[in-house]
């Protein structure tokens, strides 16, 4: 897929650009990318990130822990925005529900993703949303490109990557299409992920594979969110326009600049 940063220390990164929104126009290209931390980002791709495609901003919305075990690379003249969906000191809530027959590890838990999912409408969690929607559009009104990003860059980093496509007019089927794709990433790291959900089943190799398997880029972890949005705020238009904050005006603005043509 021509979208696809290829990194070496950095996983899931992709240009949202050339999906297609609004007036069948497609989004710019080089202006928004989603993918997973840059904890592990070498120079090689510090370069390809941060000179070769300029990126201007990061906004990263893990837990506050999780920036202190692996806290992104430093880079001089990049703004680094931390807008947690979930944390206690920052926003008042974390999410600490481990999924049946697993245990806590640390402050991480193996959840059950569209429990998790369905979490995210919080208002509180709602409100880390609004920031970080308005502070990547603001960037992006301003020329400077953003790279959105959560630990594996997937879930949160996928709900980010929904609600700015939403914005922009792309329809649900692009959406999914381009959540769909964190598999080829999280597959190709299956190992890996087996590894560590072996932590959270205690040493169960059944029980790590299966919470492996289900915590791939699944299509009912979108419908929950989706389903959870309708049932407390009426639909995605008004969720998006009350809650998110972007009236006609900005969704005018926008669209002009982040679309072609």
């Amino acid at each position: 897929m021509s979208r696809v940063v290829k990194l070496e220390g950095v996983q899931n990164a992709r240009d949202l650009g050339s999906l297609v929104g609004a007036g069948q126009k497609p989004i710019r290209s080089g202006l928004m990318f989603r993918g997973g931390e840059l904890a592990k980002a070498t120079e090689r791709d510090r370069r390809r990130l941060f000179e070769g495609l300029g990126i201007g901003c990061v906004i990263d919305v893990r837990c506050g822990w999780e920036r202190v075990e692996k806290p992104d690379v430093e880079v001089p003249g990049v703004e680094n925005l931390h807008i947690p969906f979930y944390d206690l000191d920052i926003v008042g809530i974390e999410y600490t529900e481990p999924a049946k027959g697993t245990k806590t590890v640390g402050r991480d838990v193996a959840c059950d993703p569209q429990h998790f999912y369905r979490s995210l409408s919080n208002p509180l969690t709602v409100g880390q949303m609004r920031a970080g929607m308005h502070a990547l559009f603001d960037h992006a009104l301003a020329g400077c490109p953003v790279y959105m990003h959560c630990s594996g860059g997937k879930d949160r980093a996928g709900i980010m990557s929904l609600l700015a496509l939403t914005i922009l007019g792309v329809d649900r089927e692009q959406i999914l299409d381009d959540y769909l794709f964190t598999n080829v990433s999280r597959d190709r790291h299956y190992d890996e992920m087996l590894e560590r959900f072996l932590r959270f089943a205690g040493g169960d190799q059944e029980k790590a594979r299966a919470l492996t398997d289900a915590h791939r880029a699944l299509p009912a972890n979108l419908d929950a969110f989706y389903e959870s949005v309708r049932e407390r705020y009426g639909s995605m238009d008004a969720f998006v326009r009350e809650q998110l904050g972007f009236d006609d005006a900005l969704l005018g603005d926008v669209r002009r600049f982040c679309l072609e043509g």
